[in-house]
């Protein structure tokens, strides 16, 4: 599927540059790939929040100053939400970059995929919608590696052997 980049009002934007961010920020992967299967990007491990994060760039027109907001609809397991990216709201000068992303927060754990639709719209300050763009995927828990497994399995097997040596 090939995605148009959008020029409208003196900012450009490309639906089809949209990444999820993986590996804890270190990788990305693009909202494009049909069948996309996501990790949360972090878990804060005190509090149990996941977090998805998503983004693509808005690309203002040189000599020229852009001011609006990028509206983030998400739909994940029927629960809507709706969140906004207002780095450009006061105005975004020319031949910057400026980056557009939202983040996606839950705290049940899935661990089986789980559907995620997200529709991302550019808006500028006089409220007109300038394009938007519909993504579906899935989110799941991320597996820990064997090698992983077997260490901790390792590590338990270690530890009651201690504590038993230590009852006789």
């Amino acid at each position: 599927m090939i995605v148009p980049v959008v020029e409208a009002d003196p900012v450009t934007f490309d639906f089809g540059s949209v990444v999820a961010l993986q590996n804890a920020g270190f990788t990305n992967v693009n909202l494009n790939t049909p069948n996309l299967l996501l990790a949360p990007t972090s878990i804060d491990t005190p509090t149990g929040v996941r977090a998805l994060n998503v983004g693509f760039d808005l690309i203002v027109d040189p000599g020229q100053t852009w001011a609006g907001v990028v509206r983030y609809d998400w739909v994940l397991n029927g629960v809507a939400s709706t969140t906004f990216n207002n780095n450009c709201i006061l105005g975004c000068t020319s031949d910057l970059i400026h980056g557009a992303g939202s983040t996606l927060e839950y705290t049940t754990p899935f661990f089986s995929p789980v559907p995620v639709s997200l529709t991302i719209s550019v808006i500028n300050n006089g409220g007109e919608v300038l394009g938007s763009r519909s993504f579906a995927f899935s989110i799941v828990e991320p597996v820990p590696e064997p090698a992983t497994l077997l260490l901790l399995g390792s590590g338990l097997a270690i530890l009651s052997g201690v504590r038993a040596s230590r009852k006789c």
